[in-house]
């Protein structure tokens, strides 16, 4: 039997690391994977070592990591394990049309990936305010990257949102206690059958 494929999507501090652990305790066990990757090319993503590059590249890096990471996720789901990814197609959306601004191209950020994606059986946007879940990361000690700027961050948001319907996300308020989080999220995944409480 294939295994269930499970997208969190959110800004930093929206609590998608939480989540996907209570997630997989919940399902008795799942691949917890996330984005950018541990590979070449999403370490250099997450280090910043490109430096400065236009946001059309960046795009198509985060993309490249991307089609990359999804051959190991259809192995993983082929071999019928769940997987649970912190971040997917969603986030280059979400971020890069930020980093473009009003010259964002949604058609292209999306079509561009069209290829190297592979359908979730459900994403979970965890939608919270900036301002809350730069509180959350700045209390974690976590070194600051240079998205988590407040006014940038409200631009993510806001591409989320608009994400959510065009794609139909199932949109969840983050700010609530963890617990009942997840316990929102496996009623929602109860509810279209891919979970059944043990």
């Amino acid at each position: 039997m294939k295994g269930k494929f499970i997208v969190l999507e959110g800004v930093d501090g929206s609590g998608k690391t939480t989540l996907a652990k209570r997630i997989a305790e919940a399902v008795g066990g799942a691949d917890l994977t996330f984005e950018p990757t541990k590979g070449v090319l999403g370490a250099a993503l997450r280090s910043g070592s490109f430096g400065d590059i236009p946001p059309a590249a960046e795009a198509l890096m985060f993309a490249a990591d991307r089609a990359i990471h999804t051959e190991e996720i259809k192995k993983a789901l082929d071999s019928g394990r769940w997987v649970i990814c912190d971040r997917y197609l969603g986030s280059t959306v979400a971020y890069q049309s930020a980093s473009f601004g009003d010259a964002a191209d949604w058609d292209w950020l999306l079509s561009m990936q069209s290829k190297s994606v592979i359908e979730p059986d459900m994403t979970i946007l965890l939608d919270i305010d900036p301002e809350v879940s730069l509180k959350r990361v700045n209390s974690r000690g976590e070194e600051i990257s240079r998205f988590e700027k407040l006014d940038f961050l409200k631009k993510v948001r806001s591409a989320y949102l608009r994400l959510a319907d065009i794609l139909d996300y199932q949109v969840v308020d983050a700010t609530m206690d963890p617990e009942k989080v997840a316990e929102t999220v496996l009623g929602i995944m109860e509810k279209k059958g891919l979970y059944a409480p043990q």
